[in-house]
């Protein structure tokens, strides 16, 4: 019964008043009203206030809310997965070095026991990789930063993170300007993040030595050994920052988005569907539901 509850709950979040969530649960409207009334008293709180003809969610309604659609999606997911116990579904997952360990592993930790039929497969890959191979259906889900993401695909901002130039703890002196830096030693960067040279360093009077890569993780090594400046994003060195080994001489960008990306062919799975949903819950980060709070 409190599934039933939990349903017309979400229906109603969707839909923003009763009379709706009747039709299209195939209630009557006073059976909705026990329902989310019958909810409030198990919970002990209010969920939904009535204003300008509409239902809003309460601070407890949202998280409700939340919860509601993870809950939804594991038990159909299971119900989809127990037709045949014999198959096992595979859940392609790709992003950079860091959002991997970051982001996608914890949510496969959590996942894990309640979808034991699916074989989770992670890859690293920089972004511009990570959403071509969503465009062409060969990865279920990506997680990507910047705003690299074309209306074809499904994204939800999980996170946001600093863009910055840095040195080694070994290379930094604190009189240098950040021309200083770049006019006596290389810069390197990840190309994959499209950084415009032009738009980070306007005030350059001379061409400066760039080396391209392909990833973050060879940008982190090379500012910890070796004579570079390097661009990197910040969230990636929180603990050579802290610590003191790698400085931060100037920031291109505060608040850059991380996103959780899928594309229309896997967004209709449900444990796709469910990954979305606890990584947005874990995150705290919960900006684009799929429903429209009045």
């Amino acid at each position: 019964m409190f599934l039933k509850k939990l349903k017309t709950f979400q229906v109603v979040a969707e839909e923003g008043n009763f009379s709706q969530a009747a039709i299209k649960l195939n209630y009557t409207q006073s059976t909705v009203s026990k329902h989310i009334q019958s909810l409030e008293e198990e919970l002990n709180t209010k969920l939904l206030i009535r204003k300008h003809g509409n239902y809003q969610l309460t601070k407890a309604g949202h998280k409700l809310f939340q919860h509601s659609i993870i809950i939804h999606n594991e038990l159909k997911g299971i119900v989809e997965l127990s037709i045949n116990q014999d198959t096992e579904v595979e859940l392609k997952l790709q992003g950079h070095n860091y959002y991997c360990f970051e982001y996608i592993i914890p949510a496969i930790e959590r996942l894990k026991s309640i979808y034991p039929r699916i074989h989770f497969i992670v890859r690293t890959s920089n972004n511009q990789e990570t959403v071509n191979q969503l465009m062409k259906n060969e990865i279920d889900i990506g997680i990507v930063s910047g705003n690299l993401m074309p209306d074809s695909l499904e994204f939800y901002q999980i996170d946001k993170e600093a863009v910055g130039i840095c040195v080694g703890e070994h290379l930094y002196q604190p009189d240098l300007t950040v021309e200083d830096y770049v006019t006596r030693y290389p810069l390197i960067l990840d190309e994959s993040d499209v950084y415009q040279t032009a738009n980070i360093f306007p005030y350059l009077k001379h061409p400066i030595d760039i080396i391209d890569t392909d990833s973050d993780e060879v940008v982190h090594r090379t500012l910890m050994r070796n004579k570079f400046v390097g661009v990197v994003r910040l969230g990636r060195l929180k603990e050579e920052i802290e610590n003191g080994t790698i400085k931060v001489i100037d920031k291109i960008v505060s608040a850059s988005p991380v996103y959780i990306v899928t594309n229309k062919q896997s967004k209709e799975l449900s444990y796709v569907r469910a990954f979305i949903e606890v990584l947005k819950e874990m995150t705290n980060l919960n900006k684009n539901y799929h429903v429209k709070f009045r």
